[in-house]
């Protein structure tokens, strides 16, 4: 199930192992275990007015939760392949890009000499190199954006 609310955050109790996410709803809490994480960018939504910008969709295809897109912040795990971007920090601070979403940025990702990840992706005819800043939180939570069970 894709996460759908902004009240889904990060586990602080004993149970965090097992649970990793929390949504509370009501007198309810309801703990969460995903695949990878619990914010999943579903599209890219085009601002064209001029002084705004495009913004990523997560929860559902209409829009109702964005985030701010920024180009240079996009990573790709060398591990699994996904494609991250920073998230909300209450939902942790990185978001996984939906599969048919990463193929289409990935055609125009840039790669440097033997490098396993890309290190610019062209857009709107603007070459914006990636810094791979937000690929620590993937490394402090051992778990997520890796393809084996170790």
């Amino acid at each position: 199930a894709v996460v759908s609310t902004q009240s889904t955050g990060v586990n602080t109790g004993s149970n965090r192992k097992e649970w990793p996410y929390v949504s509370p709803c009501g007198d309810e809490m309801n703990y969460i275990r995903c695949n990878d994480l619990p914010v999943v960018f579903q599209s890219i939504i085009h601002d064209t007015s001029k002084n705004s910008r495009d913004m990523l969709s997560w929860g559902d295809e209409k829009g109702v939760l964005t985030y701010p897109l920024m180009m240079s912040q996009i990573s790709m795990c060398p591990v699994s392949g996904r494609v991250y971007h920073p998230a909300p920090e209450r939902q942790g601070g990185i978001g996984l890009i939906k599969s048919k979403l990463a193929i289409e940025l990935s055609s125009s990702f840039v790669f440097g000499e033997e490098s396993e990840a890309p290190t610019g992706i062209e857009w709107d005819n603007t070459l914006h190199q990636l810094d791979h800043k937000i690929l620590h939180l993937l490394e402090e939570r051992p778990a997520l954006g890796r393809t084996d069970d170790a």
